[in-house]
């Protein structure tokens, strides 16, 4: 092999390490790009049917031109990426949805009741006028206005123990299980108490 060659050949991997890094360079600068545009999902969605339709027109384009590896790896990689690269989920925290709904204490609820006697995990969030008990995906199973409530009530209930907030409308109980089931079910006890207004009749 000549000097001529070995420079041609040096000169090729040069240029190769730098188009690598720029690409590099680029794809880190468009990591926080991207990610802002998956919280916005209809145009995340979008923008991913396009890459599998561009990621597919690449695919055949190597084919039909006698399998150029170029296009079939480009064209793999952007319909893979469109495909495998969902919107983000927008998860909300406990203490985001407690300032949504203007809760002031969250406490377990145990497992909540409800008309159809199907149990649900639950969170008690407790407000300066309202009681929400929420499902694990902080969706609103039940909302009691606190000057509705009428008794609160810890009673053992089978193997667990049970919290019922009995109102003029309302009545939500819910079950306490495990080695902490007593002191579960005080705690929200005596956190709804805690709010209810003096006003209100005596509690037992």
């Amino acid at each position: 092999m000549t000097d001529s060659s070995i420079s041609i050949l040096r000169a090729g991997a040069a240029r190769l390490r730098r188009g690598g890094l720029w690409v590099i360079f680029a794809l880190v600068l468009m990591i926080p790009k991207v990610n802002r545009l998956r919280r916005r999902r209809r145009a995340w969605n979008l923008i991913r049917i396009l890459m599998v339709i561009a990621g597919a027109a690449m695919i055949l384009l190597g084919l039909t031109r006698g399998h150029v590896v170029t296009w079939l790896i480009t064209g793999v990689l952007v319909l893979l990426f469109g495909l495998l690269l969902s919107a983000e989920r927008r998860e909300i925290s406990i203490d985001a949805r407690a300032k949504e709904l203007g809760a002031l204490i969250t406490v377990d609820g145990g497992r909540y009741i409800d008309a159809a006697g199907n149990r649900h995990r639950s969170k008690l969030f407790v407000g300066p006028d309202r009681l929400w008990a929420l499902d694990s995906a902080l969706h609103v199973l039940l909302e009691i206005p606190l000057t509705q409530v009428r008794t609160l009530v810890v009673e053992p209930s089978g193997t667990g123990w049970s919290f019922r907030v009995d109102g003029e409308k309302t009545k939500a109980e819910f079950i306490y299980e495990g080695s902490f089931a007593q002191h579960l079910a005080d705690v929200a006890e005596a956190t709804v108490r805690s709010r209810l207004n003096r006003e209100l009749p005596v509690l037992r």
